[in-house]
């Protein structure tokens, strides 16, 4: 089969790879959509340390059933499924207390096991959720995303109407506008240096956009809170710039949450967390979402093909993640049919 396969930093070549075959209490999913992920083009530059060489990235994915392994019950051959891509042990601490997302021994399908920018993967049957009919496949690549910026959303403390500003309009961040609006926020304020990533933010749904690189974000939305800031704050970029700008634009007593995962290590102004009674959380991807994440699209409630800008065949993969990490393409959403 054909598979992207991640050998070293800034290498990704299209290969010819032996098929993987199902081992028990695993389906193998033929790969009908595959949405490409910013992390992924960070690891794809080494960044971020967290792609190892040698796997097929791809975490965004879905399909159909095309064989089962042994002790399979739950699915047939031709299912429509979304892979939720984290593999966790189910009798942790953290997966007994309802976390599995933050299981002590996690794997994670596209990163730490082979994913979905291939003809084939095998996975575990539970990590196989039925797609239904009404979700078309580039949609499902979409799933993921959206789960993620669903559970920063639920773990932001929001009272209806309250401000809001949402720092990175990239697809997490975008995603991030449609599950604030789900939560009732009042106004919605989003900063990013792209001002196309802003046209397409305010098409979503936000009230403000500040474009970052002619105006301060900080002292915009000061302005826009007339001096008070914001009432929580999601940072979805992970550099230290973003991260220093949303503690700076919370209001006193305010909350930020923090998704963005691309710089391991970034300085934080502690202090102002300290006498301004801040607080901070991280969000790290979901644990019900993914299945509300399916409805809502089932539902026609959220629609995301506005964020779909580039489909591609798997072939084109390696050039299209490249030009993305160099800056050269800035198509929200990429997503590759293998």
């Amino acid at each position: 089969m054909r598979a992207l396969m991640f050998e070293a930093p800034w290498q990704m070549p299209l290969r010819e790879v032996p098929s993987p075959r199902p081992a028990p209490g695993e389906v193998l999913v033929r790969v009908r959509a595959a949405g490409v992920c910013g992390s992924d083009v960070h690891g794809f530059t080494g960044s971020t340390g967290r792609r190892s060489p040698g796997v097929v990235m791809g975490h965004e994915f879905c399909g159909t059933v095309e064989a089962l392994g042994e002790r399979v019950e739950r699915h047939r051959v031709g299912d429509r499924v979304v892979v939720q891509p984290i593999v966790s042990d189910g009798t942790c601490p953290q997966c007994r207390a309802g976390r599995p997302n933050l299981c002590l021994h996690r794997r994670g399908i596209g990163w730490s096991v082979n994913g979905g920018y291939a003809e084939f993967v095998s996975v575990p049957e539970r990590n196989a959720l039925p797609l239904p009919a009404e979700v078309s496949w580039h949609e499902g690549a979409l799933v993921e995303p959206l789960a993620v910026a669903l559970h920063a959303a639920n773990l932001t403390p929001l009272e209806v109407g309250d401000t809001v500003a949402v720092l990175g309009a990239g697809p997490v961040g975008l995603l991030t506008v449609l599950a604030l609006r789900l939560r009732g926020a009042g106004r919605v304020i989003v900063s990013d240096l792209s001002p196309h990533r802003l046209d397409l933010a305010r098409r979503l749904g936000a009230d403000e956009v500040i474009h970052a690189g002619g105006t301060d974000p900080v002292e915009e939305v000061r302005r826009l809170t007339v001096g008070h800031g914001a009432d929580a704050v999601l940072e979805v970029v992970g550099i230290t710039a973003t991260v220093r700008q949303s503690v700076q634009m919370c209001r006193n007593g305010g909350h930020v949450t923090w998704v963005g995962n691309s710089a391991p290590t970034v300085e934080v102004p502690m202090q102002e967390v300290v006498t301004r009674e801040i607080t901070v959380r991280g969000a790290y991807a979901f644990v019900d979402e993914f299945a509300r994440a399916v409805e809502l699209l089932r539902s026609k409630r959220v629609d995301v093909t506005p964020l779909i800008e580039r489909v591609a065949g798997l072939e084109d993969g390696p050039e299209l993640i490249h030009d993305l990490a160099r800056g050269s393409l800035d198509a929200v959403k990429v997503v590759l049919e293998p």
